[in-house]
């Protein structure tokens, strides 16, 4: 039995309109911007009624902890500084020579006087003449080894030797040690810990996205942001604890940040032989409280929740992958896609709908006079592709070459754009499977992955680092009508759009070919001049289906109280608050692991049946006259 039809639920914020696309274009050409503006119509279970809930009225009502590789939830619950083994024993200080001394001693080693004399001149003289001296040739290669090592200990330090033409040269060198060497044994015995070349460590943050938090402990450090790596950016409003790896710097060192940085706080320190990479992590851990729930009743909820404990939900791209209403990353995408670089550029720069403060400003300056030095003075540091295509104009003197402008943003953040444009495809054509053929089992035609390890999302990781667009062949089944006894609906995959996947052998198959081709695109088509937006597609499982779920309601009273227990909380002896009995407003606390490439708003959506965009929640908040904290 196929699932219900899907509830259409009614917005009642007033927010932009947006333009919907494929046959939903034929319904309503001018519905607020929302979830169905990016194919998410669907649910699998509408039969069970909705009821509103505020997700992130504050920013600790959204913890996520990483899962690691092995399976560990990753929490900040010591500062103690780990144990590490010398990759080679610390050398025994040799005492320094007196000038008496170092005189004497190498009159002996040379076996003259004269030339210890000139030595002593040239120590003395602090770079005036002699600038140099040599000591003639030595053929016992033993004892000329012996008096490049006797310069270490004697002259403070002053002098430096080297062979020169046979002979020795001694130079003198103001601070005591040859820069050059200095230099040298600066990379060579500044890390000395068997353990690996990298310091792992816990970054538990607050209100700020994972590349802000790098980029803050690189400034405090002076150090490039390169030598941090992680496996996952955390979205910035919530309270997140992920781990971190840095090159060659000690845990002393970041430990002692932590009296200096605001919003974050490091951890659990230890050592290890390789550093993160993308996608290096199983996961995430998610506990989250949404509040001023107005619930018919607690079955409605229990129902609500057991859904997705039992069946999952649909495996839906997140509103947070398109961005806002002015400019929502998929229809940048597409320009880019169609090069229409033009068009992406001022889709990114010129003024939005419902934008304020400093960057409607910028971009309201922008769009008056086309100063890129200008626009750059009053642009926010944050809008870095905005930035970036503005000091790409200002270098060049000219503003017509839009696509060295666009590549000058960086990579990540350039792909993201076309990835968006994608996940707007899968979602509109996982609604289509849902309407045509419901979400409780496969059907003949669905796309099943033939190796279940093969599984690659489209995230991130999937660029590699000398800029091409990774393909990697997955191989897919398309199933038969004997197949189906032996797959589920969890095996079913559909794909993101590229020149190397193949497409469901369905209905679905030409509705990938209806939708795109209203934007002028071709589904079997996705190479491009510009080889970067070449794009060889991959695939996403149809359904995602949360373990470890758990959930319970209580009461409160004051709109703004705590009700969840962050790491830091714990680690003061904080106890997870316990809500009042007869308080006036009700509250709901879920918590679930998701995979790496699951959002955990899609899993909210089930259970809310409501939008999950950030207005829609905001407007929650300040209807309620609770101000989002």
């Amino acid at each position: 039995m196929s699932s219900p039809p899907a509830k259409r639920i009614k917005v009642d914020v007033e927010q932009e309109a947006c333009s919907t696309t494929g046959e939903h274009k034929q319904e309503n050409t001018t519905l607020p911007w929302g979830e169905h503006c990016v194919g998410i119509t669907e649910f699998v279970n509408a039969s069970i009624p909705g009821f509103t809930g505020i997700i992130k009225h504050r920013y600790t009502d959204f913890l996520v902890n990483e899962i690691d590789e092995e399976g560990q939830v990753v929490h900040l619950t010591d500062f103690s500084l780990p144990k590490s083994t010398p990759l080679e024993p610390p050398k025994e200080e040799v005492p320094l020579l007196s000038l008496e001394e170092s005189v004497s001693n190498l009159t002996d080693l040379l076996g003259n006087a004269e030339t210890p004399l000139e030595i002593q001149k040239l120590f003395e003289s602090k770079e005036e003449e002699p600038q140099h001296v040599f000591i003639e040739a030595i053929d016992d290669k033993e004892k000329r080894t012996k008096i490049h090592q006797f310069f270490k200990n004697a002259f403070d330090r002053k002098l430096v030797t080297e062979a020169s033409d046979g002979r020795i040269k001694v130079r003198y060198v103001a601070e005591g040690v040859d820069r050059r060497d200095r230099k040298f044994q600066r990379k060579r015995n500044d890390w000395n810990v068997a353990e690996g070349d990298f310091c792992r460590f816990v970054l538990h943050k607050e209100n700020k996205d994972t590349m802000e938090a790098v980029n803050m402990l690189s400034k405090v450090m002076k150090m490039s942001s390169k030598i941090f790596s992680y496996a996952g950016t955390k979205d910035k409003r919530g309270v997140t604890a992920q781990w971190v790896t840095a090159y060659h710097v000690k845990p002393e060192r970041l430990l002692g940040l932590n009296k200096r940085l605001r919003g974050m706080q490091l951890g659990n320190f230890g050592y290890c032989k390789n550093k993160l990479d993308l996608g290096d992590l199983k996961g995430n851990r998610f506990s989250i409280v949404l509040r001023d729930v107005t619930v018919d009743s607690q079955e409605i909820i229990d129902q609500a929740v057991t859904t997705i404990k039992d069946k999952g939900f649909i495996n839906y791209f997140g509103m947070q992958r398109f961005g806002s209403s002015g400019a929502p990353t998929h229809t940048i995408g597409k320009a880019m896609l169609l090069g229409q670089w033009e068009q992406a550029v001022d889709l990114i720069l010129m003024p939005r709908e419902g934008e304020s403060g400093d960057i409607a400003e910028a971009r309201k300056a922008w769009a008056e006079h086309h100063d890129p030095k200008k626009a750059l003075e009053v642009f926010p540091r944050k809008c870095v592709a905005e930035t970036h295509i503005l000091s790409a104009f200002a270098k060049s003197g000219q503003q017509r070459d839009f696509l060295g402008a666009i590549k000058m943003i960086p990579r990540n953040l350039r792909m993201m754009y076309v990835h968006a444009y994608q996940s707007y495809v899968w979602n509109h054509m996982v609604s289509q499977r849902i309407q045509l053929y419901g979400s409780d089992r496969p059907v003949v035609g669905d796309l099943v992955l033939a190796n279940e390890s093969e599984l690659r999302e489209l995230e991130e990781a999937d660029v590699s680092e000398d800029g091409d667009e990774e393909s990697g062949h997955v191989a897919v089944k398309v199933l038969t009508e004997d197949d189906l006894p032996q797959y589920t609906i969890y095996d079913v995959v559909l794909p993101l759009p590229g020149f190397d996947v193949v497409y469901p052998e369905n209905e679905i198959g030409g509705k990938y070919n209806q939708l795109m081709s209203q934007d002028g695109l071709d589904p079997r088509d996705m190479r491009r001049n510009v080889k970067e937006f070449s794009l060889p597609g991959s695939y996403r499982k149809f359904m995602a289906k949360p373990e470890n779920v758990s959930w319970q309601t209580l009461k409160y009273t004051d709109a703004d109280a705590s009700l969840a227990q962050t790491d830091l909380d714990r680690l003061a002896g904080i106890q997870e608050p316990a809500g009042v009995p007869d308080g006036d407003h009700l509250a709901l606390r879920v918590a679930f692991s998701l995979s790496s490439s699951q959002y955990a708003t899609m899993a909210l959506r089930e259970i809310l049946k409501t939008e999950t965009t950030g207005s829609f929640h905001l407007a929650l908040s300040q209807k309620a006259n609770q101000p989002q904290i």
